[in-house]
């Protein structure tokens, strides 16, 4: 099943419906945990903070070979940035942290529909467009509902 960031009203409502206490087919996630995930991803790539690109140059074509192509999934237990352990949550509850999100996505795509050309370096893959940020933001939310049952 596959997921689309487009259809910001169907992903908030399904993040609205998980419960907080619903633990992860994989990883050390709690649901806020992966929400305010999504929230750092998601202000990446809409001009919110630049996070420089980790991989080498000369790596970067073969990574954008897997991360940006919809039919590869991304792994599970796949570790942010080589990060071991949780980050501390930002937000006193899921429900504040699921409208900073939806805040986030609407940023998003406003930011492309000024700046169409707009190129934003992702940690990964380095300078990527709109259309790159949406393969890469549909896998990695898929990736996280799948987690968490959510698709």
């Amino acid at each position: 099943m596959s997921i689309s960031i487009i259809k910001t009203d169907d992903i908030i409502n399904k993040l609205k419906n998980l419960p907080t206490d619903r633990l992860a087919n994989w990883g050390i996630m709690t649901p806020q945990h992966m929400v305010e995930h999504l929230i750092v991803s998601v202000k990446m790539s809409n001009g919110g903070f630049i996070i420089p690109c980790r991989t080498p140059k000369e790596l970067i074509p073969k990574y954008k070979e897997i991360v940006l192509n919809p039919e590869i999934d991304m792994e599970k237990g796949i570790k942010a940035g080589g990060m071991d352990g949780l980050l501390d949550l930002r937000f006193e509850s899921m429900h504040l942290a699921i409208e900073k999100l939806e805040s986030e996505l609407i940023k998003f795509h406003e930011y492309f529909k000024t700046n169409p050309g707009a190129l934003i370096i992702n940690p990964v893959v380095d300078e990527i467009g709109y259309e790159d940020w949406i393969i890469f933001h549909n896998k990695h939310f898929k990736h996280h509902f799948t987690q968490f049952n959510l698709i």
